[in-house]
């Protein structure tokens, strides 16, 4: 069994590598070939927040070239990446409110004992 501390602990870093691995696919945007990463979160066996990174094989569009031919583009989708960073910025902020009322909660029981 996992503490609350540690589960919230496990939240933050979660959203963290959620809002890293966007950053790192927006920064890619317009490499040619390049292939997003996908954040998958499940619970652990213990509790807390496991990540798990998968890159996508999806192909990106195909770009004329001068020449004549066609290279593949980068697969990222910049809105589905904003909506990615959304939804980062609301696990910390949840992970980071809840670490908040846990520490208030020990605060308060040991103030009971004082």
């Amino acid at each position: 069994m996992i503490s609350a501390s540690n589960s919230a602990l496990s939240g933050i870093q979660a959203g963290l590598k959620r809002q890293e691995v966007s950053a790192h696919n927006v920064a890619n945007l317009s490499t040619e070939g390049f292939k997003k990463e996908t954040v998958m979160q499940n619970e652990g066996s213990t509790g807390g927040v496991v990540v798990h990174i998968e890159k996508s094989t999806t192909p990106g569009p195909q770009l004329p070239q001068a020449d004549g031919s066609s290279s593949e583009g980068s697969n990222v989708n910049d809105a589905e990446e904003a909506v990615n960073q959304n939804i980062a910025a609301a696990t910390l902020g949840a992970n980071l409110a809840a670490l908040e009322a846990i520490q208030q909660a020990e605060k308060s029981i040991i103030d009971l004992f004082a």
